[in-house]
């Protein structure tokens, strides 16, 4: 305890293993975004979604494979913070708020999910409320400390593999035809084929496709709090990139295995469907609360990695140096978690009352903020290499493979993935005047928020925040010790 009250007040506490950092990173990934959105994903491409899913795992493995090699030369530090060394401290400014941003708009899209799974069940309950308890409980429990926090996203995210790999088996037993209603692989394509939509319909579900995978990146933000980031951070970093792929890949197979891809959407789970589907309501009740789970789980993790980007950008001097402190004995930046959790229940209530309006355009910068933030990871990786040189880099106990094709796949991808919402089909969508083609608008809205960002550094936040010098002069001689049992997982 004495040594906490000692410790400067920007310090957090390094408590996290790699138990934690996995039950993050699959509990950041496997939540609305799939359990939920997988339906919208197959009604863009059918049973090709497949594909999409398969083609989004490379990319994920591209991404992360260049997040790896960072965090090995450089273990405490997140991405925001790669993308300032490699390319100034706009660039880190940019990728650490989109990314802040993402997350504040992931939280309020699960918990209102949640929120509006649980009053299907229980009319009397408004979404807005079950929304702001999940919140301001998540809250609470970041705020009371990181090793608790970890703990308790550990618990949730178990309950929601048990009940994703219960959903596997029972599907693997229909498609086997025991037990339960036979249902085969050829069910698959026996609704018009595997391309019902077409080849390019593949690449028009990729960015609901990569909006499932995201979150994993989170472990990198989560470093500066691990016992032992350089051993740790990479492994968990693969251990969580395999999982997921594993998971949202088989997952998706047994859903269109038993349930018709055409009778999928985002009205209910297509998991909770497929269940109905093959006469297990008692179960299919019982993955609607697997569901809310996650969801629930989504926001612990999301305010977490959140509320740490909030504090690590004011302690850069973006924003008031009030945002970069702790709790002296917790280590917590309860201020960055308070006001995280606040933006974040501003946007479950825009969601909730105004879902094709405002909320429109603030939802098309979570997806904006993830791809830009796995966007500047690609581009860090080379970058800094270059700047460390051949005999330095030859040196690291671990490089990306394939360099330099997987940083320029990597962001090639990233960029197709993007550009490529304009070209999704459908009628578009209106910004004022400018009618915006195809799902485009998350792309459109980014680049309005991004453009407005810089202006908000160049003319305020350099000018009126010095704090970020100091710190910045103690970064470099800041070294994290090693305390964690190098077979604690």
């Amino acid at each position: 305890m004495a040594n906490d009250a000692a410790a400067p007040a920007t310090d957090l506490k390094h408590e996290l293993r790699v138990r934690h950092l996995l039950a993050l990173s699959i509990g950041g990934a496997i939540a609305s975004g799939f359990l939920l959105f997988v339906g919208q994903a197959v009604a863009i491409a059918g049973p090709a979604v497949l594909i999409s899913y398969l083609l989004g795992g490379v990319i994920l493995i591209a991404v992360m494979a260049c997040l790896a090699e960072l965090c090995v030369a450089k273990p405490v530090g997140s991405f925001a913070t790669y993308a300032r060394d490699a390319m100034g401290p706009l660039a880190g400014f940019l990728t650490g708020w989109n990314y802040w941003l993402a997350w504040v708009m992931g939280i309020a899209t699960e918990s209102v999910a949640a929120g509006t799974y649980l009053h299907a069940q229980y009319g009397s309950i408004p979404v807005w409320l079950t929304a702001f308890i999940i919140i301001a409980f998540e809250m609470i429990v970041n705020i009371i400390g990181v090793l608790l926090m970890g703990n308790y996203e550990v618990l949730l995210t178990t309950i929601k593999l048990i009940g994703l790999l219960s959903f596997v088996v029972i599907g693997i037993l229909a498609i086997l035809g025991v037990g339960v209603p036979h249902h085969g692989i050829s069910d698959i394509s026996s609704h018009g084929g595997f391309f019902p939509k077409g080849g390019g319909a593949v690449f028009a579900a990729l960015l609901t496709v990569l909006f499932a995978y995201v979150g994993i990146e989170m472990v990198s933000v989560a470093a500066e709090e691990c016992r032992d980031p350089k051993r740790d951070v990479p492994r968990a970093l693969f251990l969580s990139v395999v999982s997921v792929i594993g998971v949202f890949l088989v997952g998706t197979i047994v859903v269109l295995a038993v349930l018709p891809w055409d009778q999928a959407g985002t009205s209910s789970s297509p998991f909770v469907d497929a269940l109905n589907t093959l006469n297990l309501g008692t179960l299919a009740s019982i993955f609607s609360w697997i569901v809310i789970i996650a969801s629930v789980s989504a926001v612990d993790g999301g305010l977490y990695t959140a509320s740490r980007m909030l504090f690590s950008l004011s302690r850069e001097g973006h924003f008031h140096p009030a945002l970069a402190t702790t709790h002296p004995t917790r280590r917590v930046p309860t201020l960055a978690t308070v006001a995280t959790a606040g933006c974040a229940f501003i946007g479950a209530l825009l969601a909730f009352f105004y879902p094709d309006t405002a909320y429109v355009f603030v939802a098309s910068l979570s997806a904006f903020g993830f791809l830009f933030a796995w966007l500047m990871i690609s581009l860090s990786q080379p970058l800094i290499r270059r700047k460390m040189g051949r005999a330095a880099a030859a040196l690291l106990p671990w490089k990306t493979p394939l360099y330099p094709f997987t940083p320029i796949f990597a962001a090639t991808m990233v960029l197709v993935a993007l550009i490529g919402q304009f070209f999704t089909g459908g009628s578009g969508s209106d910004l004022g005047p400018l009618h915006v083609s195809g799902g485009g608008m998350a792309v459109v809205v980014g680049v309005i928020w991004t453009l407005l960002s810089i202006v908000y550094y160049q003319f305020y936040a350099r000018r009126r925040y010095t704090h970020g010098i100091e710190w910045q002069s103690q970064e470099a001689e800041q070294q994290l010790t090693p305390q964690a049992d190098p077979t604690a997982v």
